[in-house]
């Protein structure tokens, strides 16, 4: 319980900014969370990192891809995959990431319905496009 009051008064939002997305639509980038607490692996047990402020979204999955079979769902923010967290020039960095750990487990550090969840994905090869099958959008 204890817990549970420190993550609520540890949440910070900031305002919604504008943006356009590849379409030329106009878009509010999602208001998101920013969680200082010890995130806690599928075991109960305490893993090693503690949970930032999301750099990603997942607005697009394709059915039967890496990334959906892995677990990723539609508005996943991404803290960390693998070595990438926020920073400058984070698309290229995470393909980069994800083609150098090809056919490999990822850590992936998110943020779910404002849960930290700690998960492994593993590029791959696929019937489809790309090595994880999904869309990242800068948030």
């Amino acid at each position: 319980m204890n817990q549970n009051i420190q993550l609520l008064h540890s949440l910070k939002h900031e305002r919604p900014s504008a943006g356009v997305d590849d379409s030329g639509i106009k878009v509010h980038d999602v208001i998101t969370p920013s969680f200082d607490i010890p995130l806690r692996g599928s075991s109960g047990m305490e893993v090693d990192s503690v949970v930032g402020r999301p750099f990603a979204l997942i607005d697009e999955i394709t059915e039967l891809s890496p990334a959906g079979e892995d677990g990723l769902q539609l508005g996943d923010q991404i803290v960390m995959f693998g070595d990438v967290d926020a920073g400058g020039n984070f698309l290229s960095r995470l393909a980069n990431e994800a083609q150098t750990k090809q056919g490999q487990p990822v850590p992936v550090v998110l943020i779910r319905q404002g849960a930290p969840v700690n998960m492994l994905v593993t590029p791959r090869t696929w019937a489809g496009r790309g090595l994880l099958g999904c869309h990242f959008r800068v948030v």
